[in-house]
């Protein structure tokens, strides 16, 4: 199969299968939905053994789970704080003040980034649109924050700098987590170190509005597995909603404070042959009465390295169930790239 028609198809299928999924009943999250993952001790001495052991806890997340807490990773909390308030910031003001960074019209400076008004039916694609509204960056091979379309500084004065700081911040950690994740597939810890050059990723700042009575097939996310090697999310109340791979309910992700929530994406599902899962989810329509604000970061190696099935995750027994594709050719239609 051509890698284009590999992209579309795989893409049809996560729609078919997420439009068959029962959302209808909500359990609180446990310990075993989501695990604790702590890195303090091995970013402070760097120790090869603590890196092993952080890789045995996140193989059994990987293989098991999809879904961990991430603490310890030093992202000072004022950083995520102004990141929150840039987002509130700018998604609070008027429409005519946002729509001219519009998302994926004539006059977009960066495909696939920029403001994303409420009921947009795309990220993830759907018949129905989300009900949030959103701002996106991206980075890429020649790529960066420097090439974004910004609003105007004079209506949200602080907003690039938190932003900025923010991105930087939370790029630091996902490239620190690769060899935790390289360890965890048995692999040495700089396995990934040439596929992690130049990566692709998108920050999303979202907003979601208390809404009313809606339809059944009407979310704030609709339900979907992200592209990704993994996503960093920040969230400032509940609402993300996730597949429980041991229970096989569906469960609301608490809110720990300072933590990240993680999960694998359908990139490192691939790569490992289907050893790690992606794990469904979704954000149900928000009841209030507050606005609630997420910023996931959805993080994926250089977009045009071609990912050969892992070499921890074949044998004859187990042959490659993917073609050596990139992120570009395997998972960015699903992204509308």
């Amino acid at each position: 199969m051509a890698t284009d028609d590999f992209a579309e198809a795989r893409e049809r299928e996560l729609v078919a299968e997420a439009e068959l999924w029962d959302v209808s009943t909500i359990s609180p999250a446990t310990h075993d939905d989501i695990p604790i993952v702590d890195v303090s001790a091995w970013r402070a001495s760097g120790d090869p053994a603590e890196l092993d052991t952080l890789g045995d806890q996140v193989r059994v997340i990987g293989e098991e789970v999809g879904f961990h807490f991430l603490t310890g990773h030093s992202i000072d909390p004022s950083v995520t704080a102004d990141a929150f308030a840039a987002a509130k910031a700018f998604l609070t003001l008027p429409d005519d003040a946002k729509l001219p960074i519009q998302m994926d019209t004539p006059d977009t400076v960066v495909p696939g980034a920029g403001y994303l008004p409420v009921g947009e039916r795309k990220l993830p694609r759907r018949a129905k649109g989300n009900l949030n509204e959103a701002i996106i960056f991206k980075r890429d091979v020649g790529l960066s924050l420097a090439e974004a379309a910004w609003p105007d500084p004079a209506l949200v004065p602080d907003f690039r700098r938190a932003v900025e700081v923010y991105a930087t911040e939370i790029e630091r950690v996902a490239l620190e987590l690769v060899p935790v994740y390289a360890r965890a597939l048995q692999l040495p810890a700089d396995f990934f170190n040439g596929a992690m050059r130049d990566p692709f990723w998108r920050l999303r700042m979202t907003r979601y509005h208390p809404v009313g009575d809606v339809l059944a097939d009407e979310f704030g996310i609709a339900p979907h597995v992200d592209t990704t090697f993994f996503t960093l999310l920040a969230q400032d109340t509940e609402g993300l909603t996730i597949r429980s791979e041991r229970s096989g309910e569906w469960v609301a992700a608490p809110v720990v404070a300072d933590a990240l929530v993680v999960n694998t994406g359908e990139l490192l599902k691939q790569w490992s042959n289907d050893r790690f899962v992606s794990v469904k989810h979704f954000v149900p329509p928000h009841r209030g009465p507050a606005d609630r604000y997420s910023i996931p970061f959805f993080f994926n190696a250089n977009a045009d390295w071609p990912m050969r099935v892992l070499p921890a995750c074949t044998d004859e027994a187990n042959p490659p169930r993917y073609p050596a594709v990139s992120y570009r050719q395997s998972q960015a239609a699903a992204q509308g790239e």
